[in-house]
């Protein structure tokens, strides 16, 4: 099946000749693809190649300005281009965990199919090949386009979520940004990893970077709804609290000085617990302090 991209067409060409020159194949992977499938723009571009990105972001970088950063242990490059938009390339790649919630071990695959299979939901696990004789032809082995159209967030393998627990909470928003439903085995499987309680090995910082995620969101609180039913809100504060009023803020700022507010006497304790910079802590609290006057 071919798909269009919706966005940033010139920059996907060029960076499709540069891949072909330098002899790789060149995808993009996972949220964009999804988006595009949806009939949606997405500022989401990751791209995959079938080795060494270099040669394409040095290409890159002489098109568009800018800088790039490796982070060899996870064969990615990360490239800033002078306007500042932020892409990231990297290798077919497989991944192994020693214990649940632990950071992988990343190795090289041989194949993009094989990289997809690492990735957290079927809808992600998608990519759109970019050059060569298949170009705009979406890679879909694990059935990602068939969840899209029945709304499901499916993870790809029984242990998913223990491998990666905040996987727990990228379910609940990707199934409150787009009115979907987790698959029922995935559904089982997210419960049985509360009840483990396997979101509690991740650190505050992980914990807490999944929350903003989700109130980054234009409406959080299906997202957070979800998590609620199935116990995981614990897992970010036991008093944890939440309602309409978060529609009424905007930012994510505002959004955690709501629920601070809203949580009362343990509100404290929960933005001292999000471990953000001593100035953002403050900001949060005094504004916090602002709206429980109200």
């Amino acid at each position: 099946m071919e798909i269009q991209p919706l966005n940033d067409l010139p920059l996907l060409e060029h960076a499709a000749g540069l891949a072909s020159e330098a002899g790789l194949e060149l995808f993009v992977v996972g949220g964009c693809a999804r988006d595009w499938a949806l009939g949606r723009p997405s500022a989401d571009i990751d791209f995959l190649l079938s080795g060494e990105a270099l040669p394409v972001v040095l290409g890159l970088e002489k098109a568009y300005g800018g800088r790039h950063e490796k982070f060899g242990p996870f064969l990615t490059i990360r490239f800033f281009s002078a306007e500042g938009r932020r892409l990231d390339f990297a290798r077919f790649r497989k991944e192994i965990y020693s214990r649940p919630a632990a950071l992988p071990r990343v190795e090289p695959a041989v194949s993009a199919a094989e990289d997809l299979k690492r990735r957290d939901f079927a809808c992600n696990a998608m990519a759109l090949r970019l050059n060569g004789p298949e170009a705009m032809t979406l890679l879909d082995p694990y059935g990602g386009l068939g969840d899209i159209k029945s709304g499901l967030v499916r993870v790809l393998h029984e242990k998913s979520f223990s491998d990666d627990p905040t996987r727990v909470f990228r379910a609940a928003r990707f199934a409150g940004r787009f009115g979907w439903r987790l698959e029922a085995a995935t559904m089982d499987l997210a419960m049985e990893a509360v009840r483990a309680g396997l979101p509690g090995l991740l650190s505050r910082e992980r914990r807490r970077n999944e929350l903003i995620k989700i109130l980054a969101e234009n409406d959080p609180l299906p997202a957070l709804t979800a998590l609620q039913g199935i116990g995981a809100l614990a897992f970010i504060h036991p008093a944890f609290v939440f309602d309409g009023t978060l529609l009424g803020v905007r930012t994510v700022r505002e959004r955690l000085a709501a629920v601070a507010a809203l949580m009362g006497k343990d509100g404290a304790d929960f933005i001292s617990g999000l471990r953000l910079s001593r100035s953002e802590t403050a900001a949060i609290a005094a504004q916090a302090r602002e709206l429980g006057k109200k």
